[in-house]
């Protein structure tokens, strides 16, 4: 056995983890959205942060 073997994080911790993380993510694209106008890096940054949260929904089904 490896002498640092990874450890499992738990269902409820990843869960609560993906949540926070989502929320953020929410909450940034939310206010991005809210604008008039974006720069290119606004909307670099908008097109990133929407495909991000995508993912931590995939995971967040993943984990129940």
């Amino acid at each position: 056995m490896p002498k640092h073997a990874a450890r499992t994080i738990p269902p409820e911790r990843q869960k609560s983890h993906l949540e926070k993380k989502h929320a953020a993510l929410s909450e940034r694209v939310a206010a991005l959205d809210g604008r008039m106008s974006l720069t290119p890096a606004e909307e670099l940054e908008l097109h990133q942060l929407k495909k991000e949260k995508l993912h931590a929904k995939d995971a967040l089904s993943e984990v129940g």
